[in-house]
Protein backbone atom coordinates (compact mmCIF):
# COMPACT_ATOMS: atom_id res chain seq x y z
CA UNK A 1 0.00 0.00 0.00
CA UNK A 2 1.13 3.52 -0.70
CA UNK A 3 0.48 4.67 2.88
CA UNK A 4 3.02 2.14 4.13
CA UNK A 5 5.81 3.56 1.96
CA UNK A 6 7.87 5.84 4.17
CA UNK A 7 9.76 7.15 1.13
CA UNK A 8 6.63 8.88 -0.21
CA UNK A 9 6.09 12.46 0.93
CA UNK A 10 3.27 12.65 3.46
CA UNK A 11 3.30 8.91 4.21
CA UNK A 12 4.52 9.47 7.78
CA UNK A 13 3.37 11.94 10.40
CA UNK A 14 6.93 12.92 11.37
CA UNK A 15 5.73 12.93 15.00
CA UNK A 16 7.83 10.01 16.26
CA UNK A 17 10.44 12.22 17.91
CA UNK A 18 7.75 14.22 19.71
CA UNK A 19 6.09 11.04 20.96
CA UNK A 20 9.43 9.58 22.03
CA UNK A 21 10.58 12.72 23.85
CA UNK A 22 7.20 13.38 25.46
CA UNK A 23 6.52 16.74 23.84
CA UNK A 24 3.36 15.11 22.49
CA UNK A 25 1.46 12.41 24.36
CA UNK A 26 -0.28 9.56 22.52
CA UNK A 27 -3.45 10.53 24.41
CA UNK A 28 -3.32 14.13 23.18
CA UNK A 29 -2.56 13.02 19.63
CA UNK A 30 -5.43 10.53 19.67
CA UNK A 31 -8.00 13.14 20.73
CA UNK A 32 -6.68 15.75 18.31
CA UNK A 33 -6.90 13.19 15.54
CA UNK A 34 -10.46 12.27 16.51
CA UNK A 35 -11.42 15.96 16.46
CA UNK A 36 -9.78 16.59 13.09
CA UNK A 37 -11.28 16.86 9.61
CA UNK A 38 -9.75 13.55 8.54
CA UNK A 39 -12.09 10.93 7.13
CA UNK A 40 -13.20 8.14 9.45
CA UNK A 41 -10.92 5.63 7.68
CA UNK A 42 -7.89 7.94 7.87
CA UNK A 43 -8.50 8.59 11.57
CA UNK A 44 -8.91 4.88 12.22
CA UNK A 45 -5.70 4.00 10.37
CA UNK A 46 -3.66 6.71 12.07
CA UNK A 47 -5.01 5.88 15.54
CA UNK A 48 -4.30 2.18 15.07
CA UNK A 49 -0.70 2.94 14.20
CA UNK A 50 -0.29 4.97 17.38
CA UNK A 51 -1.89 2.18 19.40
CA UNK A 52 0.40 -0.47 17.84
CA UNK A 53 3.41 1.75 18.57
CA UNK A 54 2.48 1.98 22.24
CA UNK A 55 1.69 -1.71 22.41
CA UNK A 56 5.22 -2.47 21.23
CA UNK A 57 6.64 -0.26 24.00
CA UNK A 58 4.34 -1.93 26.53
CA UNK A 59 5.54 -5.37 25.42
CA UNK A 60 9.16 -4.33 25.77
CA UNK A 61 8.46 -3.03 29.27
CA UNK A 62 6.49 -6.17 30.24
CA UNK A 63 8.88 -8.64 28.59
CA UNK A 64 12.38 -7.11 28.82
CA UNK A 65 13.85 -10.47 27.84
CA UNK A 66 12.42 -10.00 24.35
CA UNK A 67 15.50 -7.90 23.56
CA UNK A 68 17.46 -11.15 23.47
CA UNK A 69 14.88 -13.93 23.33
CA UNK A 70 11.65 -14.37 21.42
CA UNK A 71 8.46 -14.17 23.47
CA UNK A 72 7.01 -16.74 21.08
CA UNK A 73 8.88 -20.02 21.32
CA UNK A 74 8.23 -21.04 17.70
CA UNK A 75 10.53 -18.18 16.59
CA UNK A 76 13.46 -19.43 18.66
CA UNK A 77 14.80 -21.41 15.69
CA UNK A 78 15.09 -18.27 13.53
CA UNK A 79 18.59 -17.84 12.14
CA UNK A 80 20.09 -14.43 12.91
CA UNK A 81 23.07 -12.83 11.25
CA UNK A 82 26.53 -13.17 12.75
CA UNK A 83 28.00 -10.52 15.03
CA UNK A 84 30.30 -9.37 12.20
CA UNK A 85 27.37 -9.02 9.79
CA UNK A 86 25.36 -7.21 12.46
CA UNK A 87 28.20 -4.70 12.94
CA UNK A 88 28.55 -4.24 9.16
CA UNK A 89 24.81 -3.53 8.81
CA UNK A 90 24.79 -1.22 11.82
CA UNK A 91 27.70 0.81 10.47
CA UNK A 92 26.01 1.07 7.06
CA UNK A 93 22.86 2.30 8.84
CA UNK A 94 24.86 4.88 10.84
CA UNK A 95 26.42 6.22 7.64
CA UNK A 96 23.11 6.25 5.72
CA UNK A 97 24.44 3.62 3.31
CA UNK A 98 21.79 0.93 3.65
CA UNK A 99 20.50 1.29 0.11
CA UNK A 100 17.14 2.52 1.39
CA UNK A 101 16.12 6.18 1.09
CA UNK A 102 15.12 6.42 4.76
CA UNK A 103 17.08 5.71 7.88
Amino acid sequence: RERSRADIDGATSKLSAHLRLGTLSPNEMYYKTEGSNLSYNDRKTFSRRVIWRDLAYFHLLSFPEMRDKSIRSHYEQTKWCTKEEEEKRFNAWRKGQTGFPIV
